[in-house]
C-alpha cells in the first residue's frame, strides 16, 4: 500500500473535523493498516480521545506544534506508516499550510448550512492560494458533509448548491448519530463501539470512497475534477 497523507481542513470549529479524522483512522487501524494521526489542533482532541479508553490505545497519535507538522509527516513516512492523517486547527496557521502542501487528499468537512458552505468555499480558496505557490501539486480536494439528517431537504439543497457552484462533495455523508458522542466518551469510535451499527456502515463507505480517491479510481460521485486538481 503506497504512503498517503490526508488532511482535514476548515476555517470553522464544530464542523466534525476531528471526529471524521478519528473515525477514518480507527477504521484503518482496526483493519490492520499502519495509520498514524498528526494532531495539530491546539486542543489536542485526538490525543485526549485515544487516552480516554482502551480501543484505540495502539493507534499512533502525536500532538504536534504548528512549525513541526512537515517534520512529523516526514518522520512518520520514514517509520513506514501507510496512511498519515492530519487534524488541523479550525483557523489558518502554519500547520494548516504545511498540511495542505504535503497532502494527497484534503477533506473539508461541513455541516449542511449556508454559513458552513460559505466557510468551506473560503477554505477551498485558501487551499488554491497555498498550492498555487508550488510548481506542482497532485492532491485532491473534496467536501465532506457531516452531521447531516439523512434525506433532509437542507442536505439535498446544500449538495445541489455546492455542485452548482463548482464544488464537489463526497457521495457519502456522515449522518448525525448519538453513537459518535457515546463512543468518544469511551475513548472509542463506532467501528469498535457499535461494529454493526449504521454509523459504522457510513464510516466504511467513507473509507471506501477515500481509498478510491487515493488510488486514482474514484467511486460514484467523486469523479469530477476538483477546483484545485
Amino acid at each position: 500500500m503506497p504512503q498517503k497523507v490526508i488532511s482535514f481542513v476548515t476555517m470553522k470549529g464544530g464542523s466534525g473535523k476531528s471526529t471524521s479524522a478519528m473515525c477514518l483512522a480507527a477504521h484503518w487501524y482496526k483493519a490492520g493498516v499502519r495509520v498514524a494521526l498528526v494532531d495539530a489542533d491546539p486542543a489536542a482532541t485526538l490525543v485526549r480521545w485515544i487516552e480516554t479508553g482502551d480501543d484505540l490505545n495502539g493507534l499512533r497519535a502525536a500532538a504536534t506544534a504548528p512549525e513541526a507538522v512537515a517534520e512529523q509527516i516526514n518522520t512518520l513516512k520514514a517509520d513506514g506508516f501507510q496512511r498519515i492523517i492530519i487534524d488541523t486547527p479550525g483557523f489558518r496557521s502554519l500547520a494548516t499550510d504545511d498540511a495542505i502542501r504535503q497532502s494527497d487528499l484534503v477533506l473539508v468537512p461541513m455541516r449542511p448550512s449556508p454559513v458552513d458552505f460559505q466557510v468551506a468555499a473560503d477554505t477551498v480558496e485558501l487551499i488554491d492560494q497555498i498550492v498555487a505557490e508550488r510548481a506542482t501539486w497532485d492532491g485532491t480536494v473534496r467536501f465532506l458533509m457531516s452531521q447531516t439528517t439523512r434525506g433532509s431537504v437542507i442536505a439535498r439543497h446544500m449538495r445541489a448548491q455546492m455542485e452548482a457552484a463548482g464544488y464537489y462533495p463526497l457521495a457519502v455523508e456522515l449522518s448525525s448519530r448519538v453513537v459518535y458522542g457515546e463512543a468518544a466518551l469511551a475513548g472509542s469510535t463506532p467501528s469498535f463501539y457499535q461494529p454493526r451499527g449504521g454509523a459504522t456502515v457510513d464510516i466504511a463507505a467513507f473509507v471506501t470512497e477515500v481509498e478510491g480517491l487515493l488510488s486514482g479510481t474514484p467511486g460514484t460521485g467523486t469523479g469530477i475534477k476538483n477546483r484545485t486538481g
